[in-house]
């Protein structure tokens, strides 16, 4: 078994390293004290008479107490996400899907992530763990807003699908608006952008993006990310983004021509949003070469097989079309 954190070789729970970044250095069993059925009858418990969808949906937080994880009503500093309910494919692999994708940007890519692992029901059931960012050391809470905030939309004012009407570079002027360092941010931004292309993740709507203020200067930051997952291993007619790159009806002369966005397109997000066209360029050359890396991740996995082959068959795809320049095409 490898680490159920990392995904380390060799270790049958948590590695040092991950018991350091989750627990503070605790020892932590990945096999948690409850079962998935005792999970769900605290949670329905906790959801009272709201007999809503909102209702069964409500997450219990996790404490941890005397080096063990333990359900709560209130506070907490993790978040647990078992396997959900749905009609859609693979959905008992969400919570291994979530914490591979992680691990690939954090180790593949140095995008910076919340804390995050596999854990075990009793019962034997994988669930998803992350380690909450917004909660500070006294219990109280760091001020974050996500992008649908920042916007000021909500379903509400703006429908049903307001998730999804904003672009990426929508949200990268929102960035240049609120974010002091937002050169540094903004590159940040782009490279998960990328990043969420290339692993199928049709589900970074403006939601899964926030900013977090800084206590001590009072200024805001991007998050470390979070909710990053190949949405295609469920939904297999799922869009490579949630969103648009471009605002309005714009759109660049190969995604006319091709049909799919491609290197032009997202090196023109960039000079629209006056990142630096070099460094940017960079770092597109140095994305569509981690594929055996990426590889390496996912064979470490507890996935299945033909999961593991599915998602090496999504990145391949992606980093053919990254690798792709109408521009530097001979006519």
């Amino acid at each position: 078994m490898n680490c159920p954190g990392c995904l380390k070789e060799g270790h049958s729970t948590y590695c040092p390293r991950c018991r350091k970044r989750l627990f503070g250095g605790t020892r932590v069993s990945h096999v948690l004290t409850f079962s998935r059925p005792v999970y769900e009858e605290a949670r329905l418990a906790a959801a009272g008479e709201r007999l809503s969808i909102s209702g069964i949906q409500t997450k219990l937080p996790l404490v941890m107490r005397e080096g063990r994880l333990e359900m709560t009503e209130k506070g907490g500093q993790y978040i647990l996400k078992p396997i959900p309910h749905g009609a859609f494919q693979r959905w008992e692999t969400v919570p291994i899907n979530e914490n591979l994708t992680m691990q690939i940007a954090r180790q593949v890519f140095g995008i910076r992530v919340a804390e995050n692992a596999l854990v075990a029901f009793e019962d034997g059931e994988w669930a998803y763990l992350v380690r909450r960012f917004d909660v500070q050391e006294d219990g109280s809470r760091h001020l974050q807003e996500d992008f649908a905030q920042i916007a000021e939309r909500s379903e509400e004012s703006h429908g049903k699908n307001y998730k999804y009407d904003l672009s990426y570079e929508d949200i990268g002027e929102l960035i240049r608006k609120h974010v002091a360092a937002y050169q540094v941010e903004l590159e940040k931004f782009l490279h998960l952008v990328v990043f969420n292309y290339l692993v199928h993740n049709g589900d970074a709507h403006i939601k899964n993006f926030s900013l977090i203020r800084d206590e001590e200067g009072g200024d805001y930051t991007l998050t470390p990310a979070y909710d990053l997952l190949n949405t295609r291993l469920h939904v297999p007619n799922e869009s490579r983004t949630a969103l648009p790159l471009f605002k309005g009806d714009f759109e660049t002369e190969s995604h006319r021509i091709n049909g799919f966005y491609a290197y032009d397109d997202f090196v023109e997000l960039a000079n629209r949003l006056g990142l630096h066209p070099g460094r940017f360029q960079r770092f597109m050359h140095t994305a569509v070469s981690k594929e055996s890396e990426i590889f390496s991740l996912i064979d470490r996995s507890v996935l299945t097989e033909p999961c593991r082959q599915l998602y090496k068959d999504h990145v391949s795809d992606s980093i053919r079309a990254l690798s792709y320049s109408y521009a530097k095409t001979p006519k």
